[in-house]
């Protein structure tokens, strides 16, 4: 496992690539709030006012999402800062699906749990990884409620862990795009920042390992992530 000071070496071509992105993004949402607010000015009743109000709201959530989502993705990209001790990783995972609650409850998802082990690493960055795989799941359902299954396998100097889900899917020739800042499958229609995955790759790069999406033919998704298991394990 990786010590404070030890990190991936940083990459400037893709911080300019994520920079230049989150630009885009940020200005076409600015932009469609100032267009809104214009038309709001010229609106000639309540029900267009209102319409329009809901346009600029909309787009001020979508403003603040990407925000959040920058913010995040940073702190993935300080494995420097990073507090690395020992801890159970379902503590972590209960702290990621305690975040979710409201998510679970609304999509009326049922998450089932296998055991999960001990490991080293930075127990709030692993969390994070835990509620952003977890939130896909939620958010790329299918039409039935959806389900999660989070395990962990052990293996020679590693821990395999998997998180499962019945949704709809990715195509192949997509799955190695999405782990790059603002890739996204769906359009507006999902709600999101496209950052999920590019988040959860720099936590697990960060620590040592590394992270996919599973090749299968079953329907939903699996994406497996492998963490080193702390030395005497």
């Amino acid at each position: 496992m990786p010590s404070e000071k030890s990190s991936i070496a940083n990459d400037p071509e893709e911080t300019r690539q994520f920079l230049q992105s989150a630009v885009h993004d940020l200005r076409a949402t600015q932009r469609r709030t100032g267009v809104a607010a214009e038309l709001l000015l010229q609106a000639s009743d309540d029900l267009e006012r209102r319409e329009l109000t809901e346009q600029i709201l909309h787009s001020v959530s979508k403003t603040e999402d990407l925000l959040t989502g920058i913010g995040k993705y940073a702190n993935a990209l300080t494995p420097a800062r990073y507090s690395i001790t020992a801890f159970s990783s379902h503590s972590a995972l209960r702290f990621a699906i305690a975040n979710l609650d409201r998510e679970i409850r609304e999509t009326g998802a049922t998450l089932t749990i296998g055991d999960l082990p001990e490991i080293s690493g930075d127990r709030d960055r692993i969390a994070e990884l835990f509620e952003q795989l977890v939130s896909n799941a939620l958010k790329f359902k299918g039409a039935d409620p959806p389900i999660v299954f989070i395990s962990a396998r052990r293996e020679p100097e590693s821990w395999l862990f998997s998180v499962k889900d019945n949704g709809v899917g990715i195509p192949k020739k997509y799955r190695h795009r999405l782990f790059t800042a603002f890739r996204r499958l769906h359009g507006a229609e999902v709600a999101g920042a496209g950052l999920g995955l590019a988040i959860s790759r720099k936590i697990v790069e960060a620590h040592g390992g590394r992270i996919w999406i599973e090749d299968s033919d079953e329907s939903g998704v699996t994406i497996s992530f492998r963490l080193r298991a702390p030395d005497g394990d």
